[in-house]
């Protein structure tokens, strides 16, 4: 018997030793799929945006100062490793059909959110990571720029009356409104299988609050990576609109429980960028039976 135990115990070594040999291999050859592509590379240029989010509008002067100063101080990480893919946006009641396979030409992102507080006393104490990039290096490099760009003379000094001042700074490959160009490089559009939503996700509760002031109907869109085991990065979640903050809570309250089938590349399961779309709709009230 307890050969037989020495024996079992063997054999389940080496079943795991395989598997996890298996596992490496297979991730290796997933990574150098993505690392390695140049299909139908295409010149895209990060634009670096700065400006306050405490309602007061920061001048356009200074806004490209700080921008300008943040995207001279940064230094990208070696190597720089693309990790994220566009996607379109993602219905969550519909189902995955034949057509949802066919792989579509779809580009890398970048999108990374940064916030500080400027007071008289000190530039910049502490840089906060809104919205992380899941680039490998790249949020520390962003915060790094960001208080290296703090010691330039009018970047972040606070130009009214107040005790301070709250700034966010957005790395994007979407070029806006006072915002200066960080650099410009060749990423590749690859063929990709786009992340499904699962058809049993779970749906956000209508808010109590929304029923009792006769509201019939509200909408919440948000904007998040799926990551590649099917669910969603949190820490890259995005308001793009919402009708109220009560929806809003509403559907937050639910996000962690919606499911993905990941987006793929040749089989391999990527990260990708989606807006997700909720929406609520009170019934109709049943006539009462006479």
């Amino acid at each position: 018997m307890s050969r037989f135990r020495a024996a079992a115990a063997a054999a389940a070594v080496v079943l795991c030793s395989t598997s996890a040999i298996a596992q490496v291999r297979d991730s290796i050859r997933c990574n150098s799929i993505i690392a390695a592509a140049r299909v139908d590379s295409q010149a895209v240029a990060i634009f670096v945006t700065a400006g306050r989010v405490d309602g007061i509008p920061m001048s356009a002067s200074q806004a490209q100062l700080l921008a300008t100063a943040v995207a001279s101080s940064f230094l990208p990480p070696n190597p720089f490793r693309l990790t994220v893919f566009s996607g379109p946006a993602k219905m969550r009641l519909l189902r995955r059909l034949a057509a949802d396979t066919v792989a579509e030409l779809r580009a890398p992102t970048i999108t990374g959110v940064y916030r500080f507080t400027s007071t008289k006393a000190k530039a910049v104490a502490h840089v906060e990571m809104v919205r992380s990039s899941l680039i490998p290096g790249f949020d520390f490099a962003a915060e790094q720029a960001i208080l290296a760009a703090s010691i330039i003379k009018g970047a972040v000094e606070i130009p009214d009356q107040r005790d301070s001042m709250r700034v966010e700074v957005r790395f994007s490959m979407d070029s806006m409104t006072n915002s200066r160009r960080m650099s410009v490089a060749s990423f590749p559009r690859m063929r990709v299988v786009d992340a499904v939503p699962n058809s049993d996700n779970p749906s956000p509760l209508f808010p109590v609050v929304e029923k009792l002031d006769s509201a019939s109907k509200g909408e919440v869109v948000l904007r998040f990576v799926v990551a590649p085991d099917g669910l969603p990065s949190m820490e890259t979640i995005e308001v793009v609109r919402a009708t109220a903050m009560t929806f809003l809570r509403s559907v937050l309250t639910i996000l962690p429980a919606q499911l993905f089938s990941p987006a793929t590349i040749n089989g391999c399961a990527v990260a990708q960028e989606v807006y997700y779309p909720f929406s609520f709709l009170m019934p109709d009230p049943v006539p009462p039976r006479h």
